[in-house]
């Protein structure tokens, strides 16, 4: 029996249980929308529960209703096992972490630890605020970004899964930060002189320059090393 457990909501097998799906590939899919360029496919029950309590929903079914796989938000599973501690996004990572250091060109393993830490650092929001511009976003369109590049990361540092990585915006400002166009000194947002920018990339930046970033207490550490390489 599934420790995950939800109920169809109505028509003709209204009240009737359902479980997680599990798909021709053997996997399971959560994700913040019923859209499948949003999915996350991950490989047992135990991650899905950890990504259905950080609250994305659950694609769930049950042999007995020949009907397809719905799309179940998280507000709407039920745990049948209150035995058991919860598996959490923060207990299942240090795991995750491990796969991509085994198989660092592995496309699939790297989007699965990074939907797990966007997942962790959103605290249970499927809306949540990037760091940079303050600005709210679904939590699709959010990147759980690595303060300081990964490849550059220690050990202890990868697994600091509370403050190595930090929400930003596709909408800019991922990009941004990464490249060095802007970095963030004494826990405010500046532009990077030394870069050459256009007009319109200026134009992005003053939106951003002068914002206080609410995670500089737990990660000026990575921050100081991100300025280091572009501010010098």
């Amino acid at each position: 029996m599934s420790k995950l457990i939800a109920y169809k909501s109505r028509g003709e097998y209204k009240g009737e249980p359902i479980y997680p799906h599990k798909h021709n590939d053997g996997r399971y899919v959560a994700s913040p929308s019923r859209f499948e360029v949003d999915y996350v496919h991950v490989d047992t029950e135990e991650e899905l529960e950890a990504l259905v309590r950080s609250g994305l929903g659950a694609r769930m079914s049950s042999p007995d209703i020949k009907q397809a796989a719905s799309l179940i938000t998280a507000d709407n599973i039920k745990f049948t096992d209150s035995s058991s501690p919860p598996v959490t996004t923060k207990s299942v990572l240090p795991k995750l972490s491990e796969e991509v250091e085994l198989d660092v060109d592995s496309i699939s393993k790297s989007r699965k630890e990074q939907a797990f830490l966007r997942s962790h650092i959103s605290r249970g929001r499927t809306i949540a605020k990037c760091v940079l511009c303050e600005n709210e976003y679904p939590l699709e369109f959010l990147v759980a970004a690595h303060i300081k590049k990964r490849s550059e990361c220690s050990k202890s540092e990868k697994l600091d899964f509370d403050n190595i990585a930090a929400l930003m915006c596709k909408a800019g400002c991922d990009d941004m930060f990464e490249k060095g166009y802007v970095f963030v000194s004494g826990g405010v947002v500046k532009k990077n002189e030394k870069r050459s920018t256009t007009p319109a990339l200026d134009m992005l930046i003053r939106k951003i320059e002068g914002n206080t970033v609410e995670n500089w207490a737990g990660s000026s550490t990575y921050y100081k090393h991100h300025e280091s390489k572009f501010n010098k």
